[in-house]
């Protein structure tokens, strides 16, 4: 009786807990080069747009894998899957730490991604098998908090990390950590879900037909291209541009700038489970998505063009940036509830291959754009770009959220109800 108890009460948030620290390692992979950018220009003689396609290389992995992740986790069991990708990132990460070349760098990159894949999808495919749907927005967003939290370890701690003992050797103990987590993932979860669970629907009769009514959806294209528009400003700013940006345009340390873009980060841990259980609250998704995209430009639109900013202005607006950007993660419950429950895993690897798509593109494309301004200023075997320069550059990431924003007018209101 007591053993039934505790897995129905307190083992799916075991699960939960476990599976989430996936998604913390990964997005602490996943910012890290931000706080190595001098350093990774230097050792692989780097430009901006060079540098971009670096960092890019985790999403173009990433991207790719995020339909057969979705697949792949709709009839194989979630928990090997998650393990054995937790140890390819952390192989990823060793390879990036040994790199000489830029080759190996990318390389490195790419395994992460590739194992990085199926972090998100892998958590929330663990959460409705563990959780009621009624749970799923709320669940969901506390997942991205600890997400974020690995977002925030990989700004301020891992720069002071890298301070103190370098690039390589921070990437090398990350790919340490990640080996002891994929051993944790692998003895504690369950291989499948335990009996007294709800009924799971039943499987699809192919991997294909999931993917068809998915893609033959418009609303699917609708919620999956907002969301990905909407979440490209965090991934480029907070993940790779910010802090050069504001190292140039405030004069402070890095690791004192880093601190600062971490609030980002801190403000989406906050916001993405207020935002799932406000939505469920109010029963609606539309009103929470638009509201939380236009303050969140309004909010970067400030950060990136108010002069003479004080660093609580700045550390403010970032917060709350990430705080009200993360109301796009409503998008996943609602693609949930428009697709089938059997394609739940494909669904959102679906939606989740949009935002690697949008950020895949726009961390090159905006060290593309500034590579355009540059005046052959170079400091420490680095690029040194102009704050005008970042200016012109970064003004991609306001106008993609003000194009979210215009397609929440065809995107229909689902009601927090699933399709039958």
């Amino acid at each position: 009786m007591q053993k039934n108890n505790f897995i129905k009460t307190l083992y799916p948030w075991l699960v939960f807990l476990l599976s989430s620290s996936f998604l913390f390692y990964k997005y602490l992979l996943q910012v890290s080069p931000s706080v190595m950018v001098d350093e990774l220009m230097t050792a692989f003689h780097l430009n901006g747009e060079s540098l971009g396609n670096l960092a890019a290389y985790y999403f173009y992995a990433y991207l790719c894998m995020q339909l057969p992740v979705g697949l792949l986790l709709d009839h194989f069991s979630p928990k090997r899957l998650v393990a054995a990708s937790i140890a390819v990132c952390a192989v990823g990460a060793l390879m990036f730490s040994q790199a000489t070349v830029l080759g190996v760098a990318n390389l490195g990159r790419l395994l992460i991604g590739l194992g990085g894949a199926f972090s998100a999808v892998g958590t929330m495919k663990l959460i409705t098998l563990w959780f009621p749907p009624k749970r799923f927005a709320l669940v969901s967003g506390l997942m991205m908090t600890i997400g974020m939290l690995g977002a925030v370890g990989g700004e301020a701690p891992l720069s002071h990390m890298v301070d103190l003992f370098g690039w390589r050797d921070t990437a090398f103990y990350c790919g340490i950590a990640g080996f002891a987590l994929a051993v944790c993932i692998w003895l504690f979860i369950l291989d499948r879900k335990a009996e007294y669970s709800p009924e799971e629907p039943k499987a699809s009769v192919s991997f294909f037909s999931d993917l068809l009514a998915i893609v033959k959806n418009k609303q699917s294209w609708l919620i999956s291209i907002y969301s990905g528009l909407a979440f490209a400003p965090i991934s480029a700013f907070a993940g790779l541009w910010g802090i050069p940006f504001l190292i140039d345009a405030s004069h402070m340390s890095r690791a004192d700038v880093a601190g600062l873009v971490s609030l980002t980060f801190v403000g989406f841990a906050f916001g993405s489970p207020l935002a799932g259980w406000l939505s469920d609250r109010i029963q609606r998704r539309k009103p929470v998505m638009i509201i939380g995209t236009a303050v969140g430009m309004i909010c970067l639109s400030a950060l990136l063009y108010l002069p003479n900013l004080s660093d609580v202005s700045i550390g403010s607006l970032l917060f709350f940036f990430g705080f009200f950007t993360s109301f796009f993660f409503v998008s996943f419950a609602t693609m949930r509830e428009i697709n089938s429950a059997n394609a739940s895993g494909t669904a959102i690897g679906f939606i989740n291959m949009f935002n690697a798509i949008c950020g895949a593109i726009s961390e090159p494309l905006i060290g593309h754009f500034l590579d355009l301004g540059w005046d052959h200023q170079m400091r420490g075997g680095a690029r040194v770009f102009s704050v005008s320069d970042y200016h012109y550059a970064l003004s991609a990431l306001p106008i993609a959220m003000l194009a979210a924003l215009v397609l929440q007018f065809f995107i229909k209101e689902t009601f927090c109800k699933p399709t039958k």
